[in-house]
């Protein structure tokens, strides 16, 4: 798969440093299409999910929000600069 990737948040999964999260933002090109890959590590596992993009924003978090805010800036949701 040739892709373009862009982190846009990480965070902390546990107690020890390396038990991190990291959600990424993924253009695939040879299918054409816009994901986001959430990768984690902890101390009693480790896995990584893809969602559509349509699917994760429908979520509320600080994923959601940090990749609302790469994409639109300050943006309110009725369209005006903050």
């Amino acid at each position: 798969m040739r892709s373009i990737e862009r982190e846009f948040y990480h965070g902390a999964r546990g107690p020890r440093p390396s038990d991190a999260e990291s959600w990424r933002l993924v253009f695939d090109r040879d299918a054409g299409t816009l994901l986001v890959r959430h990768e984690w590590n902890s101390e009693r596992h480790a896995g990584v999910d893809e969602f559509g993009i349509g699917e994760f924003l429908t979520q509320d978090g600080g994923p959601q929000n940090a990749l609302l805010a790469l994409l639109f800036g300050q943006a309110t949701a009725n369209g005006t600069a903050a």
